[in-house]
């Protein structure tokens, strides 16, 4: 995670306007090895603008990102960033010590060193107090003020419980996991909000609720956003402009991604009608210069030669990864698939969860959602007797589990691909060749070392060995992890078309909107079913929140549902008074401060006054900061 005050580098570019821009980027090459990734790429952010960098794995997005920043050099080209910017790489480093509140606050170095300053005047103006000491306190608490000094811890705790580290908040960086770290150095850059804010896979780690939060948080945000994300719903949610790169060239969008996805389609249509048109012209006029060449009419025919040398037929670039995801079918289920009762799973002492129910059918495609750590993987571990638990877990008749992880445990760490599935199959080699060419696997790529390959080409493969064990029942555990936005959609279809039954952890609401068929909400307390997709689950969530009737054909809450419900009231209730009480402490807080005001050199009255304001402004930032946690 980097934060940096902009680079001093020169810049003219003809025809574009840098007074509402934060970033330039004209011209721009980049080599790999030699050969290019990609050439003369040029767009420009403005300030306040938020837009996404999409395209294929390997199109050279995050190398751009690096290239913008200076970390990659050019070949051609130049950038320019106007203003503070911050960074947040898939893989931050985070080396912090102390606690992660600490961590985390130290990102605003400046208010805590002018809130130092603020204290050694206090202490002053106590000692030896003067007009002079009295008049810079005043500006110097206006200032702080102004820039969110008094509300500074509060935004912290927000921040870290949004992002899911609330229970992390005395923690030791140390202690965290790589996940928690990466979170960590988003609530940094969050935190420090410089003019421009650019994301590399921002929401790996995040869990769909702090997914959302950060939704809420970037569409509120005041400054620039550039985000790399293949989370489409994420980018719905958060984008207005879409830069596509891919080619060697990029081309900006307006809109969010689902519009992007139907201007490109229409794009592309367009540009193959006229393809065609102009084709057909060719062909007319050359067809008319060979008939005509030696006879009657060959003055004509000169004519058509010469329109002939001046059209340029369109190039229509097909890109066709050859991509044909299969999930088989290893025949016919009963129509019980899977029947879990009372599942409880513990470790040492601690409960995951308990009173877990699920009674899959034939056909049901359920997505297991919950908080991060509460459980889903270990309800697939579980189904697969992988790990001890209490209850009962039945599988239906002539049922047959293929599991798919997201951590790829069932690939090898030795070998090549080729080897991989020889190793699972008795396929021959011809055929084997065949079929991982249908998993984007060509030529030499079959022969590329299992721990050389990258995570979607990972992902590919254990998704070709996800075929071969011919499941009727799929355990998923986030199956579009690295996978770029083309390869989740052929895995969209093919889970469309597939007449199993499928059980599938994923963060992807986009992924979940197109394949599942019901929700299933992991709680500590147990398991809430819902049948729709997520969006229709989500609507249903927020109509209970606000106490409405639930959309038609949505499960009944249970009672652990309606207990939430009235405590939500309760907390509402509690809002209201918080809400209050903030009012009426801003209002006596300005009474006293005008009294400070005309106190003139009676430092005595001016004292009392001054400590009567710091009690009145610590409850104030008590109070909202309880209010600002309750509404996260």
């Amino acid at each position: 995670m980097e934060s940096r005050e902009p680079p001093l580098l020169p810049l003219k570019i003809k025809g574009l306007s840098r007074e509402m821009s934060v970033l330039f980027c004209r011209d721009c090459g980049v080599d790999i090895s030699g050969e290019p990734l990609f050439r003369r790429i040029s767009f420009t952010l403005e300030n306040g603008e938020k837009a996404a960098l999409v395209g294929p794995n390997g199109a050279g997005k995050t190398t751009l990102i690096r290239a913008c920043l200076g970390d990659v050099r050019l070949e051609s080209g130049e950038v320019q960033i106007l203003g503070s910017y911050g960074y947040l790489p898939q893989t931050p480093v985070v080396e912090d010590e102390g606690s992660v509140f600490e961590c985390v606050i130290q990102e605003r170095a400046d208010l805590l060193q002018m809130q130092e300053q603020l204290r050694e005047l206090e202490d002053k103006m106590a000692s030896t107090p003067s007009e002079k000491i009295m008049e810079q306190y005043a500006v110097l608490t206006e200032s702080f003020e102004r820039q969110g000094g008094y509300a500074l811890e509060a935004l912290v705790r927000r921040i870290l419980a949004g992002l899911g580290l609330e229970a992390e908040t005395n923690s030791q960086v140390s202690k965290l996991s790589g996940g928690q770290k990466t979170r960590l150095a988003l609530c940094k850059l969050l935190l420090r909000g410089p003019e421009l804010l650019i994301l590399d896979e921002p929401t790996n780690h995040l869990d769909i609720a702090a997914m959302e939060w950060l939704e809420g948080y970037l569409r509120d945000y005041p400054g620039a956003l550039l985000i790399v994300s293949h989370d489409r719903y994420f980018l719905d949610r958060t984008v207005s402009r879409v830069f596509c790169l891919e080619n060697g060239g990029l081309k900006g969008y307006t809109g969010n991604y689902s519009e992007f996805e139907l201007l490109k389609v229409l794009e592309v249509k367009t540009l193959g009608r006229e393809a065609e048109r102009l084709a057909n012209k060719i062909a007319k006029l050359e067809e008319y210069v060979r008939r005509n060449k030696a006879g009657v009419n060959s003055k004509q025919a000169r004519g058509r030669e010469s329109q002939l040398q001046k059209i340029k037929p369109i190039q229509v670039t097909k890109v066709d990864h050859g991509l044909s995801i299969s999930l088989g079918n290893g025949g016919r289920s009963g129509n019980r698939v899977l029947l879990i009762e009372n599942l409880s799973i513990s470790f040492g002492s601690r409960t995951l969860f308990k009173n877990v129910e699920l009674d899959l059918r034939r056909g049901d495609k359920v997505a297991l959602l919950g908080k991060n750590g509460i459980g889903k993987t270990t309800v697939l571990k579980a189904i697969l007797q992988q790990v001890p638990f209490k209850g009962t877990i039945r599988l239906g008749a002539n049922v047959k589990i293929a599991y798919y992880s997201q951590e790829h445990e069932n690939l090898g760490t030795t070998g090549n691909v080729m080897d991989e599935i020889r190793d699972v199959s008795k396929l021959k080699d011809p055929e084997i060749r065949n079929l991982l060419a249908r998993y984007g696997f060509r030529k030499d790529d079959v022969f590329k070392l299992i721990s050389v390959l990258s995570g979607g080409e990972k992902s590919r493969l254990a998704l070709c060995k996800l075929f071969l064990e011919q499941g009727n029942l799929l355990l998923l555990d986030e199956p579009t992890n690295h996978l770029d936005a083309e390869t989740r959609g052929v895995l969209e279809e093919a889970l469309q078309e597939y007449e199993g039954t499928v059980l599938v952890v994923s963060h992807d609401r986009y992924f979940l909107d197109k394949v599942v068929n019901k929700i299933a909400e992991l709680k500590s307390e147990g398991l809430l079913l819902f049948e729709g997709d997520y969006t229709g689950f989500k609507e249903y969530k927020q109509q209970e929140e606000m106490k409405v009737t639930p959309i038609e054909g949505s499960s009944k809450p249970s009672s652990l549902d309606q207990q939430e419900s009235r405590n939500l009231a309760r907390e509402k209730k509690r809002m209201k008074q918080l809400e209050l009480e903030i009012e009426q402490l801003e209002e006596v807080l300005q009474t006293l401060e005008e009294e400070l005001a005309s106190a003139d050199t009676n430092y005595e009255l001016a004292m009392k006054l001054h400590e009567e304001c710091e009690k009145i402004r610590h409850r104030r930032d008590s109070v909202l900061e309880e209010w600002i946690a309750g509404n996260d």
